[in-house]
């Protein structure tokens, strides 16, 4: 969703003003236009409180006996149920076993295949449970059960990655910041309270403080993985190109199913928001989470600069592209604030190169197109 300033929403509120004095005469409009902010407000408090009433709601079952067809849907799901926890029962004594004979060349490949077993029948057990369908409708997810993970992590392949790898390769992030992207976690990040989608062009004052992150992941243990915010199109005027500055850089954050914020890592660049230069075409602010090897801590130089090429960092500490957003900005007046206070630095402007003439003398006059003889 496309954030507005609110600049741009005194301008629809007025416009929005305007209108109803074109439509009724003076005497007949009983409304000044505090009284419309008044009712605009009103009407986003009775939102928020609708809002709130619907996480306040709970699952109510309907009643027994009222359909026949829906009793008897309902007991042969529970009877598939209690058949799926039996089988689960059977897998954690096999499993159990297993454990106590650790010298088994195939332990590893063994223990996998009962566990992913084991969480099959976790999610068939589940998920025809009318209550848990309700649950995961109404926003009332809880990651550490199989079932709502796998209904999350379906729903974001479904939609919205689709439409993140849309945008990603229609913006060339890939293969202009990443060479391939396969992602296994879904990033989504907000400035306050909007998440935002792929590729939305935001106002640099919106994003003069740091996102609030997060991280949907769908593995049960715990993981260390860096979080980068990137900008790649910042000029390079002295090779007459582009070069990638890092906003933003933390490094071992632990992640599992329960887990999604960034909290636990270590703030190695920290947060500076962007600021595209004026005379340049839109930014594409990257965000991505990279997996470190072996789940172990990697060490980043303090003296660490903010230009560097994404691919050579990720092959100096051997990481993995997990998952990637990003947003875009383009200058505005706010950007020379960010500069002046932010920063402290003096604000480049580009341009274009004006064309050379070739009509032209040396005096500068503009020769003729015929010479007479």
């Amino acid at each position: 969703m496309f954030l507005l300033s609110h600049r741009v929403q005194r301008t629809i509120i007025t416009n929005s003003f305007n209108t109803l004095t074109r439509i009724f005469k003076p005497q007949e409009l009983q409304i000044s236009f505090i009284n419309f902010r008044q009712l605009t407000t009103i009407k986003k408090k009775k939102d928020q409180d609708s809002s709130q009433k619907d996480s306040d709601k709970k699952y109510k079952p309907p009643a027994l006996g009222v359909n026949p067809a829906y009793d008897e849907a309902l007991k042969y799901i529970y009877e598939d149920k209690a058949q799926k926890y039996e089988e689960i029962r059977l897998i954690d004594i096999m499993i159990e076993k297993l454990m106590k004979n650790r010298r088994n060349e195939q332990f590893d490949q063994e223990l996998n295949e009962l566990k992913k077993k084991k969480y099959n029948l976790q999610v068939l057990a589940e998920i025809n449970d009318p209550e848990v369908r309700w649950n995961f409708k109404n926003g009332k997810i809880d990651m550490s059960i199989p079932v709502y993970r796998h209904l999350r992590e379906k729903y974001w392949r479904k939609e919205p990655l689709h439409k993140l790898m849309q945008r990603i390769t229609q913006m060339y992030v890939v293969p202009d910041v990443f060479p391939t992207l396969l992602p296994m976690i879904d990033l989504e990040f907000k400035f306050k309270n909007d998440i935002i989608e792929p590729g939305v062009f935001l106002f640099p004052a919106q994003t003069r403080k740091e996102p609030t992150v997060i991280l949907n992941n769908f593995h049960e243990e715990t993981l260390l993985y860096t979080l980068i915010m990137v900008d790649p199109d910042m000029p390079d005027a002295l090779n007459k190109t582009y070069q990638t500055e890092w906003h933003w850089l933390i490094t071992n954050i632990p992640l599992n199913v329960t887990k999604s914020d960034i909290s636990g890592g270590e703030v190695i660049l920290p947060y500076i928001p962007p600021h595209p230069p004026k005379g340049t075409k839109y930014h594409r602010y990257t965000l991505a989470i990279l997996e470190q090897p072996n789940n172990q801590k990697i060490i980043i130089p303090e003296n660490m600069g903010r230009v560097k090429d994404v691919r050579e960092f990720m092959s100096d500490y051997n990481l993995k592209l997990r998952g990637a957003s990003f947003f875009r900005e383009v200058w505005d007046e706010e950007v020379s604030k960010i500069y002046a206070n932010i920063l402290g630095i003096h604000e480049p402007k580009y341009g274009r190169q004006p064309k050379v003439d070739k009509y032209l003398d040396e005096t500068g006059s503009k020769q003729q197109k015929y010479t007479n003889l």
